[in-house]
């Protein structure tokens, strides 16, 4: 069973695997995106999201600077795109969770700053890719196969693309939590907000320690969505 960790610290899905918006991919022969993009701001670190043995470590004509992690007992390799700093090398073993390069904006398939994430199995003999000639050259929606946060934390294959402050906060809660959530939290947010507050909200006034007015704002939810206040305050940002 394939489980692999998330390879940022901070989620945000800029275009999920499969779509097609344009005829960009049609050209490139695939039937739509075979990878997973995530936001990623210049320089922010890139984690190897299981163990195993560095296949490529390179640059690629289209997709810039590239890494390749094999699986070997699994039969499946990962992929990592238009990377800035590669700080592994060909041959070299990694441990799950590794930071393994920063992330950039390299090669010519790209819009901006960001990490694509491919998923490719592969056969039991030789480690070739199975089904090359399904559509996206191999590779399979990674979706379902994230199973910890970048740092091991485990968390459900449904949430898997929720931003960091949805997995930390709603896991182990604190002595009192669901209380002060229910009848302080959910309350005041309902009646600032005109509506229900979402879990991150919710989670946001409860364990992240911001207050109502950046809460209620659409300009931080790119923040308080993804560290506590006291990270923030101490220079931390999100996507980096």
């Amino acid at each position: 069973m394939i489980k692999l960790r998330l390879p940022l610290k901070h989620i945000y899905i800029n275009q999920g695997f499969g779509l097609n918006f344009v005829d960009f991919y049609r050209k490139l022969g695939l039937n739509g995106h075979n990878g997973t993009d995530f936001k990623a701001k210049d320089g922010c670190y890139c984690y190897a999201s299981h163990a195993g043995k560095v296949l490529r470590s390179e640059t690629d004509g289209g997709g810039g600077k590239v890494i390749e992690l094999l699986d070997e007992a699994g039969h499946y390799k990962t992929v990592y795109y238009h990377l800035k700093d590669i700080i592994v090398e060909k041959g070299d073993y990694m441990q799950a969770g590794a930071i393994i390069a920063t992330c950039d904006n390299t090669g010519i398939y790209t819009t901006g700053d960001h990490l694509h994430f491919g998923l490719k199995l592969m056969d039991d003999k030789n480690f070739n890719t199975l089904n090359y000639n399904n559509g996206f050259k191999g590779a399979v929606n990674p979706a379902t196969y994230f199973k910890y946060t970048y740092n091991g934390q485990e968390i459900s294959p449904k949430d898997w693309d929720k931003p960091r402050a949805y997995h930390r906060y709603n896991r182990g809660r604190p002595k009192g939590g669901y209380w002060i959530e229910k009848y302080r939290v959910v309350p005041a947010l309902t009646l600032k907000l005109g509506r229900l507050p979402s879990n991150i909200e919710i989670n946001a006034c409860t364990y992240g320690g911001w207050d109502w007015g950046s809460v209620i704002n659409p300009a931080m939810y790119h923040i308080i969505s993804q560290m506590k206040k006291d990270e923030f305050l101490k220079g931390e940002k999100p996507y980096s």
